[in-house]
């Protein structure tokens, strides 16, 4: 009951349909993920870099590792590797790369590996501002090299990384955001004028049985005074009492014997309430209502009855629907 309740609800269907497109678009579109943005915004700043400057930062990371610069003199480059890092005895060749585009290939963990046996090293790190693909990911992975590239690379020298460079890079992921929850809220709001339009549209094919047009089932009590007022001018004022009330209940009668009617009682002065025994559609139920009022229309005082009418309910438990109607 409370989920088709929910789908026969515009209003709640646009609020749902608001709340999923939101969270929706807001995920898929890296929006509560900011740390990939602020990476990427970091990756620029260090290609954007000078090689020395670019080098230091890899050395801090390292020596943060444990790993220490060698004694030994030696230009950048020399002999295929750019710094050489020691670890008690073991020592390690380490390649810089700040170009992004300059992938990392099988063939320059290859060529690394190779290195390694000359120089007689331990292993290897290759730190790159660039992606490595997925052959070199693997023979690096066999050969012992360690690769630190991408948002990796970022994640390892942002703490020695300038602090306004730093600053910079979080500015830009929290731009990034701002401008992904904004489509998001916007693309949601579009899908909730549009779900609640459509609903609305829709909503009288989706309810059972169908239901009378809102105005209709406004008028009764529109013109409930109006009603009330006719009623009380009897057309022949030497009637008494017990002869209305007798006329009353003869025209209850006569609704009674109709073989659709299950109950009728005066519920007022002006308004007959009318039980049926089975559901109806709208042609049967308006015949019905067509022989109700000729059993009233025979008393003149009983021409502005008001019909309330109770058709059963389809769904076990449920109240009746009621439909009003109106002799004259």
């Amino acid at each position: 009951m409370g989920f088709f309740y929910i789908l026969t609800q515009p209003w709640l269907l646009a609020i749902l349909a608001l709340a999923v497109v939101f969270v929706g678009y807001a995920w898929f579109s890296g929006a509560f993920r900011t740390e990939r943005e602020e990476a990427r915004a970091g990756l620029v700043l260090l290609c954007a870099m000078r090689w020395g400057e670019y080098s230091r930062l890899i050395s801090e990371a390292l020596k943060d590792r444990g790993l220490e610069p060698s004694n030994i003199e030696r230009p950048p480059g020399k002999d295929g590797f750019d710094l050489l890092f020691t670890r008690g005895n073991s020592r390690y060749l380490v390649q810089c790369a700040n170009a992004a585009n300059q992938r990392i290939s099988a063939t320059t963990v290859g060529q690394l590996y190779t290195l390694t046996q000359m120089q007689d090293a331990d292993g290897a790190i290759i730190a790159s501002c660039a992606a490595a693909e997925p052959a070199a990911l693997k023979l690096a992975q066999e050969r012992r090299i360690e690769i630190i590239a991408d948002r990796e690379l970022w994640a390892h020298v942002k703490p020695w990384v300038a602090y306004d460079q730093r600053i910079d890079a979080e500015t830009t992921a929290r731009t990034f955001q701002r401008q992904r929850l904004l489509a998001a809220a916007l693309a949601a709001l579009i899908a909730a004028v549009i779900v609640f339009a459509l609903a609305a549209l829709l909503r009288p094919q989706a309810e059972v049985p169908p239901p009378k047009p809102a105005p209709q089932t406004a008028a009764p009590r529109a013109t409930t005074p109006k009603l009330a007022a006719a009623t009380t001018e009897l057309p022949d004022v030497n009637l008494t009492p017990e002869q209305l009330a007798a006329r009353r209940a003869s025209a209850v009668l006569e609704v009674r014997s109709l073989s659709r009617v299950n109950a009728a009682t005066w519920s007022s002065q002006s308004t007959l309430q009318v039980g049926l025994h089975t559901g109806l559609g709208d042609a049967e139920l308006e015949k019905l209502v067509t022989d109700v009022c000729g059993s009233l229309l025979q008393y003149e005082e009983l021409r502005f009855t008001r019909l309330q009418v109770e058709v059963p309910n389809p769904t076990p438990g449920q109240a009746p629907i009621v439909r009003w109607r109106q002799c004259r």
